[in-house]
């Protein structure tokens, strides 16, 4: 006896399939939790039969009409999400870490326009941080290798105000780490930058960064005297893949405070035109 197929659908939100559990009732994305209507459901609100029904309740799964609907909007993930709930006290509850939604303030405030460049910001300036985080590995390592296991080394210093002579080993320890800190805050800057409340600041800060990160280059190359290294190669392969990492990062520095800023006036002018202070349109918002 041959056991039955269970019916499958596929999400209009990802294209995963869904498992039919329920033909008369909602079904849940397993990929995405999206609310999938059964084949044989009705399509109308539960609690008015004879109007079609405009959302599912994202709590229970049930239909529901205009006149039925709960709107709240929440940030996850540093972007904002509507959440819809019907009027059932259990499903209220469940929604109440979202705040009720202005739809008047949403709808001007509606940031979707910068989805897509958004993500193109923050693959450009996640990219160049990458690099600029390898760089600095591969640059550590290769110092102590020119080091302890080549001719090539760099004589102790003496700084009069340190007192005692400094090894050169810790001096090289010591600027590397601080060159790691430096692209490891960049990193985390370049995370930031999707984030529609802070694109502004991560773009200035990245700026920043890329700036101290540049001169910390330029000090160890001097410090360490780069150019006696007896590899011709490893320090224009070295610069080559840091001058692209830092144009990767000043574009996508350059892109997220042209597009924060750009949010930032059409935030302004929404609170503007519904008479709302600063504090009521964030509220209001998330």
């Amino acid at each position: 006896m041959t056991e039955a197929v269970q019916e499958q659908i596929l999400c209009p939100v990802c294209g995963g399939p869904v498992k039919v559990d329920q033909q008369d009732k909602v079904n849940r994305c397993e990929y995405c939790s999206s609310p999938v209507l059964g084949p044989s459901q009705s399509r109308n609100c539960v609690n008015h039969p004879d109007i079609l029904a405009k959302e599912v309740c994202h709590v229970c799964g049930d239909l529901v009409c205009e006149d039925c609907i709960q709107k709240r909007v929440g940030e996850y993930g540093g972007k904002l999400l509507t959440i819809v709930n019907c009027d059932k006290k259990s499903c209220v509850a469940e929604s109440e870490w979202a705040k009720p939604l202005n739809e008047e303030y949403q709808k001007l405030a509606n940031m979707e326009w910068a989805d897509r460049i958004d993500n193109v910001i923050l693959r450009i300036t996640g990219l160049g941080a990458i690099i600029m985080m390898i760089f600095e590995l591969i640059f550590f390592l290769w110092i102590i290798f020119y080091q302890f296991l080549t001719p090539w080394s760099i004589p102790q210093i003496s700084l009069d105000f340190l007192g005692p002579v400094i090894m050169i080993p810790l001096t090289i320890l010591l600027f590397c780490i601080l060159g790691n800190l430096l692209s490891a805050i960049l990193l985390q800057s370049a995370l930031q930058v999707y984030v529609h409340d802070r694109q502004l600041g991560a773009g200035v800060t990245l700026l920043v960064i890329l700036i101290l990160e540049v001169a910390h280059l330029l000090f160890r190359g001097l410090f360490f005297n780069l150019l006696t290294l007896p590899n011709p190669l490893f320090l224009p392969v070295m610069i080559g893949a840091f001058l692209f990492g830092t144009i990767l990062v000043f574009i996508g520095s350059l892109m997220a405070i042209f597009i924060g800023n750009k949010k930032r006036v059409q935030l302004k002018e929404a609170r503007e035109k519904l008479n709302l202070s600063l504090k009521e349109g964030i509220e209001d918002l998330i």
